[in-house]
């Protein structure tokens, strides 16, 4: 029987009833050719979303005449 591998994508908790969070659960999928490209693309794309929204932030900084912490 061959060893199938898994690509963790996350975590996800369910609230309870008094809508406090349960223990979070990781999230697999099966490791496969396709998930790992889509894996690269996922990594380029999210830095450049972040990227994007860092620049936004300081520019709003210099615009309200304030230095960002950091």
């Amino acid at each position: 029987m061959a060893h199938e591998e898994y690509i963790q994508i996350g975590v996800t908790a369910m609230r309870g009833p008094g809508g406090e969070f349960l223990p979070a659960v990781p999230l697999y999928i099966k490791a496969e050719d396709s998930a790992q490209a889509g894996e690269e693309t996922l990594i380029h794309d999210i830095g450049r979303l972040l990227a994007r929204r860092m620049k936004a932030y300081v520019d709003g900084c210099g615009r309200a005449g304030i230095m960002p912490e950091g």
